[in-house]
C-alpha cells in the first residue's frame, strides 16, 4: 500500500510499481543524457502517454549518423527509465531496469498530449508486459481533488565503466506526488496562444520535468496530463498549474498491431478502448466518434 503524505512529497519506496508505470523520459545525444519529461503506460505492451511538448522537445535532439555508403542522416535516441526492485540474476547487488528505447511518436494536432511506444522486449524468454493506469476521459468537476506524479531536478551522465557487460550511467532525479484542487475547467480551450486546447486549472504544484506525468482523480484513474506550472504570485499563495483533458485524444490515430492476422493497423484511441486494449472508467460512455462531411472522424463528448 502506497502512503502519500503532504501536498508535495517524494516517492520513498525505490522500485515501487508506480515507477514501472510512470517513467522519466530522456534523450541521448552522443555521450549525454538529457532529461526532458515524464510519461506513463496505458497498454500492457508499452503504449505510453505523455505531453506533446515533451515529444516535440525530444525530436529536437537529433544527432547525425553516417550510412555505410557514406551518406549522412539525422536520427534521435529517446528512452524511458524503467525502475524496479527486482534483483538482477547475475548479481544481487543490482536491480533490473535501465534505459528502455522509445519508438514511434504521435502528437495529435492542437493538443498537448502525445503517444509513443516502449520497444517490446523479453525477460527470461518471456515478453515483458507493463502494469498500466486506467484512463478517465470524461470532464472532471470544479472542486474535485486531484493528485499527480512526475520526476524533476533530473541529471545524468554516461561513464566509461561497465557492469555485466553494460555501460554504466549515472542518473539522479527527485520524485513528487502533488495534490491540489481543480479550480477551473476549459472544455475547449483556455486561450488562443499557450493553452489552446481542452485543459483545467489547478493549484497542485507542477515542477519542470513533471510535464507528461499523470493526474489522478479521487478514484485513482487518470483524468489529465501534466502540462505546465508556475509558482505562486504575491497576491495569491496558490500554485498556477494546468493539466490537459483527455477526451480529445480519443480521436487520435496511432499505428498498432493487436491482431497478427491483420498486421499493423491505423486505429483511433477510441477503437483501442472499445477493443479492451486500453482501460477506462465509466466516463467513456459519454464519448462518441462523429464522421465529419469531409470524411474525418472527430470526437464529441457529453458533459
Amino acid at each position: 500500500m502506497l502512503t502519500i503524505s503532504g501536498n508535495f512529497s517524494p516517492l520513498t519506496d525505490f522500485g515501487h510499481v508506480v515507477q514501472q508505470v510512470v517513467m522519466p523520459i530522456v534523450a541521448k545525444v552522443y555521450d549525454r543524457l538529457i532529461p526532458i519529461g515524464t510519461g506513463f503506460v496505458i497498454a500492457p505492451d508499452g503504449l505510453m502517454m505523455t505531453a506533446a511538448h515533451v515529444l516535440i522537445e525530444a525530436a529536437r535532439y537529433k544527432v547525425r549518423g553516417k550510412k555505410p555508403d557514406g551518406e549522412f542522416y539525422d536520427y534521435y535516441e529517446l528512452y524511458a527509465l524503467y525502475i524496479t526492485n527486482e534483483q538482477h540474476e547475475a548479481s544481487n547487488q543490482y536491480t533490473v531496469g535501465g534505459l528502455w528505447p522509445i519508438d514511434n511518436l504521435w502528437c495529435p494536432n492542437e493538443l498537448d498530449i502525445g503517444f509513443c511506444w516502449l520497444r517490446q522486449a523479453t525477460h527470461n524468454g518471456k515478453p515483458i508486459f507493463f502494469p498500466v493506469v486506467k484512463l478517465s476521459p470524461g470532464i472532471p468537476k470544479v472542486g474535485e481533488q486531484i493528485s499527480g506524479f512526475g520526476y524533476y531536478n533530473s541529471s545524468s551522465s554516461i561513464t566509461n565503466e561497465f557492469i555485466n557487460n553494460q555501460i554504466k550511467i549515472k542518473y539522479s532525479h527527485d520524485t513528487a506526488f502533488t495534490r491540489g484542487e481543480i479550480l477551473e475547467i476549459y472544455p475547449v480551450l483556455r486561450d488562443n496562444n499557450m493553452l489552446n486546447f481542452p485543459c483545467f486549472y489547478t493549484d497542485a504544484r507542477f515542477e519542470h520535468g513533471m510535464s507528461g506525468g499523470p493526474i489522478f482523480n479521487q478514484a485513482r484513474a487518470v483524468c489529465g496530463v501534466i502540462c505546465s506550472g508556475m509558482p505562486p504570485v504575491e497576491e495569491d499563495p496558490r500554485y498556477i498549474s494546468y493539466g490537459s483533458l483527455l477526451w480529445p485524444t480519443m480521436a487520435a490515430q496511432i499505428e498498432v498491431c493487436i491482431d497478427l492476422t491483420k498486421g499493423v493497423e491505423t486505429l483511433l484511441i477510441y477503437d483501442l478502448v472499445k477493443k479492451g486494449y486500453i482501460s477506462t472508467d465509466e466516463t467513456f460512455k459519454n464519448i462518441s466518434i462523429v464522421l465529419a462531411p469531409n470524411g474525418e472522424r472527430t470526437v464529441s463528448i457529453q458533459n
